[in-house]
């Protein structure tokens, strides 16, 4: 009889077992803020910019550019820890194109347009080449203190 109740308590928690896992995930998060909201809590200008904006609803998450990052975020010394990818001036446009392959205007107005906004952000530094963050915007880091 032993035996029996032994084999009974084995069948009944093998079967919660299955129970619990062929049961799916749980609800995601329904944070507004997807995955984004983890590097909000440090980052909160960038809650505001076109650039993050844009690609969270797009479902393009601060971690598809700049990788999974766990030090940085984790790091409480501002800006002692680097994101695990981050981008140069003129690595910016390759990594742009890899999603965006090509633009909605002509060469002629992404120039001209980019000329105008030379004159008023760089104020007689203009860089050698337009970026695709130049026009489209720019994570706004502000320095550690």
């Amino acid at each position: 009889m032993g035996n029996r109740v032994s084999l009974a308590l084995v069948a009944a928690a093998i079967a919660v077992l299955l129970a619990v896992s062929c049961r799916g995930p749980e609800p995601a998060d329904e944070n507004p803020m997807g995955p984004n909201a983890a590097c909000y809590v440090c980052h909160m200008t960038f809650v505001r910019e076109s650039l993050s904006r844009d690609h969270l609803a797009a479902k393009v998450y601060c971690i598809n550019c700049h990788g999974l990052s766990a030090p940085h975020a984790n790091d409480e010394d501002v800006g002692a820890t680097k994101p695990d990818v981050t981008f140069t001036r003129t690595q910016v446009n390759p990594s742009c194109r890899a999603c965006h392959a090509s633009h909605d205007a002509a060469p002629e107005k992404v120039l001209l347009r980019w000329q105008q906004v030379v004159k008023a952000k760089f104020a007689g530094q203009p860089p050698a080449s337009p970026a695709c963050t130049d026009c489209h915007g720019y994570h706004k880091v502000a320095k550690a203190r």
